[in-house]
């Protein structure tokens, strides 16, 4: 069950502490897969995602609005 099911079950588990994870799988394990965590790619999605978004949106977190769609197809077609 994921998080966002928890909260609406009103039952929020609190996280493990790494204390206790260190403790069951080692120092070493417990560093490699942080490490790899970093480095996953799964993270944030970065600046590619941010020409997607509508004018408000973008106006809503202080970007500039984007340049009007052309409706005519550019002259070289």
């Amino acid at each position: 069950m994921n998080i966002l099911a928890d909260r609406r079950a009103c039952r929020i588990e609190p996280p493990i502490p790494i204390a206790i994870v260190i403790e069951q799988h080692g120092a070493w394990s417990v560093l490699f897969a942080a490490i790899a965590a970093i480095f996953d790619g799964r993270g944030r999605p970065g600046d590619a995602r941010l020409g997607r978004l509508d004018n408000h949106l973008r106006r809503d977190i202080g970007l500039p609005p984007l340049p009007p769609r052309r409706s005519e197809p550019p002259r070289w077609m």
